[in-house]
């Protein structure tokens, strides 16, 4: 047990050290007292509490002195590092050196194709010379075997088709012209000599056409594709004008020996009227066939018979005379 020497209070805790009212060290409770009764009582010394007096300042008085903020000074400005020119320089040296390089490699890479390119051209052209050489003795040697040439050209200089008379008309030769003239109220077709370079498949035909009095056939005249002829019947597609007053085309179509009218009478101002001459052509690709006045188009079948190939040749109609000329197959 403890106890406070100054308010006598007691504890039974012995962990305490000090008193819980005044703070005083404690004592143990068995140590003889010291108290006494008449001493006087010594109470701590009381804190100041009396106020600080206001301080007034007058007219005149220095305000009380405060200390200085502190001085500030802005930071020194940092100096920019002057960076070197010189690597610039040197990259912008070196890419413009690749470049030279480039434009020196380009040159000479087009220089060697040009020269590569003359030498194939010189080549083509010696080995297709000689081809075509092969492909025209080939094609005196055996008339029945295809010729390979890419086109072939007929002036009428020489004496080449058909020429004669019958029940249909008559053909002639007159002035480097194949002449037609067909009998009263018919028509006559006339196919180009059973020979490889008058075939026409994937080919282009081109041939000049003329009304040799002025008057054009009524049924109309003009050029034949795919020809066949076989036991006595025939099959092929016409394309035909009119170059009357009112000029017109159309396109036909012969097979089993009858004509049927695949495309209608169609006015047309391509075509010349009177003794001048028409260039009708025939683009014939597969199954499509485009059909030419005077270089100009105007209509197109399609071969829905599987014609595909066969001989060119003329068609006329009435007894007006009409005569051919420049007849071109190209491939």
């Amino acid at each position: 047990m403890k106890r406070c020497p100054q308010c006598n209070r007691t504890y039974t805790d012995d962990a305490l050290s000090f008193c819980l009212d005044d703070g005083s060290p404690l004592v143990s409770a068995s140590a003889p007292s010291s108290f006494d009764p008449s001493a006087t009582i010594q109470y701590p010394q009381s804190r100041e509490t009396t106020p600080q007096p206001t301080i007034a300042y007058g007219p005149g008085q220095p305000p009380p002195s405060t200390p200085p903020p502190p001085q500030w000074s802005p930071m020194p400005p940092i100096t920019p590092q002057k960076r070197s020119v010189w690597p610039w320089i040197l990259g912008i040296g070196a890419v413009l050196a690749f470049m030279g390089i480039g434009v020196v490699i380009l040159i000479i890479v087009l220089a060697s194709m040009g020269g590569n390119n003359n030498n194939n051209a010189n080549t083509n052209s010696n080995a297709n010379s000689n081809r075509a050489n092969r492909n025209s003795n080939a094609s005196n040697t055996n008339a029945n075997t295809r010729s390979t040439l890419a086109s072939h050209t007929d002036d009428f200089s020489s004496e080449t088709w058909y020429t004669g008379s019958s029940q249909y008309g008559r053909t002639w030769y007159e002035d480097d012209e194949y002449h037609i003239k067909a009998s009263t109220n018919g028509y006559i077709v006339m196919y180009a000599p059973d020979k490889p370079e008058f075939y026409d498949d994937n080919a282009t035909v081109r041939a000049t056409v003329r009304s040799v009095e002025g008057e054009s056939p009524d049924s109309g005249y003009g050029l034949l594709v795919h020809g066949v002829r076989e036991n006595n019947q025939f099959r092929d597609y016409g394309f035909l004008i009119y170059s009357g007053d009112s000029p017109k085309y159309a396109i036909v179509q012969h097979k089993n020996s009858t004509e049927t009218k695949l495309v209608s009478w169609t006015a047309t101002s391509t075509i010349r009227t009177g003794t001048t001459p028409n260039q009708l052509e025939v683009r014939i690709r597969d199954r499509r066939l485009d059909f030419y006045i005077n270089g100009q188009f105007v209509t197109s079948i399609t071969d829905s018979e599987d014609f595909l190939r066969g001989r060119v040749g003329f068609y006329s109609s009435d007894t007006n005379e009409v005569a051919f000329d420049d007849l071109e197959i190209s491939k």
